[in-house]
């Protein structure tokens, strides 16, 4: 028990009824003297302020009146329409029954004030409001006279029993708080009376041992037992009757001194009951089994009323002659400690001055938790998707059995889920991206489906041609409509003008004619030195007497004459063609377009590609990555034609390019904001079920999408062991987030696969990890230290049940090391064109084309790719819109 405020008042309180702020009112007791001996009479109300930490244990009035008499006893009705803070009503010493409105009052209006009716012919004992019928108000008094007003209708009230019949005065009354046409009244008879106000006349009287009544108290739960306390000091008892054996009292509670001055029964736990009395105590009881729990700090005067707080029983109130109302709550049963124990230092005077002026509070306890603080059913969640369910058993009192259960807060999450689980375990990633493209609701998340699907089996760099739309057709054709395009008018067309200077004869084309052989003379005569032969072409003739053909080339160049220069460095080795071939690639100006394409190829540096081509024609660049790149730059090419697509605006054709490039934090930033668009409109949808199950769908879609693409690129992870800077930070807040609510959904097992694809030291992820190792006695099972940088092979890797290939030894290759962010099968380096093989002497040296480069380049070929085994349980839905190549 705590004492929470003191009000300094020797007189009669009521609460204010409900569930607002804590008010009481209070009049000046009748027949009580004030320390100053005034004889002022006053209704004053007091807010207990038990929210302001600043406030002291004493209170001040927030309002006050001055009445015409003082006050037996006072009652505050529910607040109402006309009266929002309630009636409060007074039973005057002078026999009037007055009523104020507490609003006014509080708001200090001067009309608080609503009536004063005076039809006692002496002084009002004690009233009280209907319980059931708040507008209905009884008083009784002086010579057995009881009323029954209608607030409505004050002035016209109608009085119980007859007037001819006994006048002893009636001390205290109590409407049932079951049936609301009952009251019982008391006096100093010694005879408890049961009126019916139906027909206005008792229905039984109760023979106190005719001893006299000075409390009555209604049980909450049954309307059939009443206790009554007696204020005789030689009899101090309070006693349980049931009417319907009114012969003798069921209980009788011994335990108080002196007389019994108020009862309170607590409305919500009929189990617990407080009575006062002229022993200065206040006592704490079971009124059922008569048990008697302790009692409250005793005052050191009459405590003639108790009260507890109608809507809140934590709180009550006692009334003592000692000059004070005390309240106080019932959270705390310790004893008080706001007074210390003498110090046993003390003697003398030292004592006597030191020495309390109140008497110690005493401790009680309870043997069970209040009824207000039972709740009769309640559930719990548990890790794991486990609900705990407490419910009454049946027929026994305040006796609860648990249920423990599984839980799932959304039952289609679930599902899906396992559908997935079962999906991954069968292995069929195209049956589940075909499925998963079916069910896509738009055109961008289509398109992400079909790239992974088209990324499974062999050569997917030529299904990526394909699905760009850019397959190899009709070729020949195509070199026919070149040729009637060059050919428009039959004639033959130069060689771009690199023999510039001829006359333009077809005759005299010196590829024409026929050169002399060992056993054929023929009559073609020419002059090694020319009398037409220009200065720079006799230096020419002169070098390749000389069979200088790297300074007969040199020359050629100078001059521009790009044809001669690549027939005479065919007869000074591949080194001197390279040399040509470079010089001539150079000079880009004016050239045509294929013309720096087969220098980007020839010189394997398709940057200038990937850097420079127009996006307009971005999906044939992607066809030339896909055919000409090498392995171990094939990933950054992709990477780097997705930067310039979508820093121009075009996310979903990036999306595209990061996917073929197996970039999979490139991918995750886009569909992390392609999933908050799709929640954020299916949140917006009021056909959509609630949030949670929008986020969790779109979450789920996500990882789906992730956890295939994984699979598909047998991405490994490089930076499990990194204890910061993670490229991967948001996909593993969303793994993070998704074993949360697979393990709220039962699905531990699967929660603590994803959660092992975290880091092992990622802060966001501990206390998951914590929570389903408890659940399932497990340990995190972690990858291996370290990860293998991948290569390609032919080989295939053994892959873990869920997205991480196992490093396997690689066996020699001249194969270079494939692209560490991508597995797709390596497709065979083009081969440059071959040094030149120089031909024996005693074979012709112009013959079938000696200098014919023996590699060209060709379309590479795909090696078989390796389908993964299955990766992790998908999670909740999330949906990320993808992007079409198109």
């Amino acid at each position: 028990m705590v004492r929470l405020r003191d009000i300094p008042r020797t007189a009669t309180f009521a609460w204010l009824p409900g569930a607002g702020n804590p008010l009481v009112a209070t009049g000046t007791l009748a027949g009580a003297v004030d320390a100053d001996f005034s004889d002022e009479s006053k209704l004053e109300l007091w807010d207990l302020s038990l929210d302001d930490q600043e406030q002291g244990l004493e209170l001040r009035p927030i309002a006050t009146i001055t009445t015409d008499a003082k006050f037996y006893d006072i009652a505050w009705s529910p607040p109402d329409a006309d009266h929002p803070q309630g009636i409060i009503a007074g039973a005057m010493e002078n026999g009037s029954l007055d009523l104020w409105d507490a609003a006014k009052l509080q708001a200090g209006g001067s009309d608080a004030l609503m009536s004063q009716t005076k039809k006692h012919t002496g002084a009002i004992k004690t009233l009280q409001f209907n319980p059931l019928k708040p507008q209905i108000l009884a008083t009784a008094g002086a010579k057995g006279e009881i009323y029954i007003y209608d607030v409505n209708d004050i002035a016209n009230p109608f009085r119980l029993g007859n007037t001819a019949g006994r006048a002893d005065d009636i001390e205290c009354l109590a409407w049932n708080r079951k049936v609301s046409h009952i009251l019982a009244t008391g006096g100093a008879g010694g005879f408890v009376t049961v009126w019916d106000l139906k027909t206005k006349k008792a229905s039984l009287t109760l023979n106190n041992s005719r001893k006299a009544v000075g409390a009555i108290a209604w049980d909450p739960n049954n309307s059939t037992k009443l206790l009554t306390g007696t204020p005789d000091d030689n009899t101090p008892v309070v006693l349980l009757w049931d009417l319907r054996n009114s012969n003798a009292p069921e209980k009788t509670l011994q335990g108080h001194d002196q007389g019994i001055l108020s009862l309170s029964w607590c409305p919500q736990d009929s189990s617990i009951l407080l009575s006062s009395g002229k022993d200065n105590r206040t006592m704490v009881w079971n009124p059922l089994t008569g048990e008697r729990y302790g009692e409250l700090p005793e005052a050191t005067n009459w405590t003639f009323q108790t009260r507890f707080h109608p809507h809140n029983p934590n709180l009550s109130a006692s009334a003592s002659l000692d000059g004070k109302i005390t309240i106080q709550t019932l959270q705390n049963t310790n004893p008080d400690t706001s007074k210390t124990a003498i110090d046993n230092n003390l003697d003398g005077a030292d004592f006597f001055s030191a020495a309390p002026k109140e008497p110690q509070g005493a401790s009680w306890t309870l043997s069970k938790a209040p009824k207000w603080f039972e709740r009769p059913v309640g559930a719990s969640f548990g890790f794991g998707g486990k609900i705990v369910i407490f419910k009454p058993t049946s027929g026994q009192e305040r006796s609860s059995k648990v249920v423990i259960s599984q839980f799932s807060a959304d039952s289609d999450f679930s599902s899906a889920t396992e559908k997935f689980q079962q999906a991954l375990a069968s292995g069929d990633l195209s049956a589940i991206c075909e499925e998963r493209m079916e069910q896509s609701k738009t055109d961008e998340e289509k398109a992400d489906w079909k790239v992974m699907q088209t990324l499974i089996g062999e050569n997917p760099r030529g299904k990526i041609v394909e699905y760009l739309g850019l397959k190899e057709e009709a070729s020949e054709d195509s070199a026919e409509e070149v040729k009637e395009e060059a050919e428009p008018s039959g004639e033959k067309k130069k060689l771009s003008g690199l023999f510039d200077g001829e006359d333009g004869d077809g005759d005299d084309d010196f590829l024409s004619g026929v050169a002399a052989t060992k056993g054929t003379k023929t009559d073609n005569p020419f002059h090694l030195f020319g009398d037409s032969d220009t200065a720079v072409e006799k230096d020419i003739t002169k070098a390749l007497m000389l069979g200088n053909f790297a300074k007969a080339t040199e020359i050629c160049l100078k001059e521009d004459r790009i044809a001669d220069a690549f027939v005479i460095a065919n007869c000074g080795g591949q080194e001197l063609v390279d040399k040509v071939q470079t010089a001539y690639l150079a000079r880009k100006t004016g050239s045509p377009s294929y013309i720096r394409l087969l220098g980007s190829v020839i010189e394997k540096n398709l940057w200038d590609v990937v850097y420079n081509a127009d996006l307009k024609s971005w999906k044939e660049t992607m066809a030339i990555i896909c055919t000409f790149s090498d392995p171990t730059e094939f990933s950054d090419l992709c990477e780097a034609l997705g930067d310039r697509i979508h820093e121009s605006g075009e996310r979903k054709d990036a999306s595209f390019c990061y996917l073929v490039g197996s970039k999979l934090e490139k991918v995750v930033s886009i569909w992390t904001e392609e999933l908050e668009e799709a929640e954020k409109a299916g949140t917006e949808d009021p056909s959509q079920d609630s949030t949670f199950s929008v986020h969790a769908r779109t979450l789920q879609n996500f990882i789906e999408k992730v956890t295939i693409f994984r699979q598909v690129s047998k991405f490994v992870d490089g930076e499990t062991n990194e204890t910061t800077n993670w490229k991967l930070a948001a996909l593993y807040d969303k793994y993070t987030e998704y074993a949360d609510i697979l393990a709220g959904h039962g699905q531990l097992d699967a929660a603590q696969r994803y959660l092992d694809l975290l880091p092992s030291t990622y802060p966001a992820a501990e206390g998951a990890r914590s929570r389903v190792k408890q659940a399932t006695g497990k340990s995190s099972t972690k990858p291996a230290a370290k990860v293998a940088t991948r290569t390609t092979s032919a080989a295939p890797q053994t892959q873990s049940p869920y997205g991480y290939p196992t490093p396997q030894p690689q066996p020699p290759s001249n194969i270079g090391a494939a692209n560490p962010y991508s597995n797709i099968s390596a497709i065979p380096t083009p081969q440059p064109f071959q040094p030149l093989q120089q031909q024996p002497p005693q074979q012709t040296p112009y013959g079938g084309n000696p200098y014919q480069p023996s590699g060209m380049y060709q379309p590479p070929v795909s090696q078989g790719y390796i389908s993964p085994a299955p990766p992790p349980v998908a999670g909740p839905p999330r949906s990320a819109g993808t992007m079409s190549p198109s």
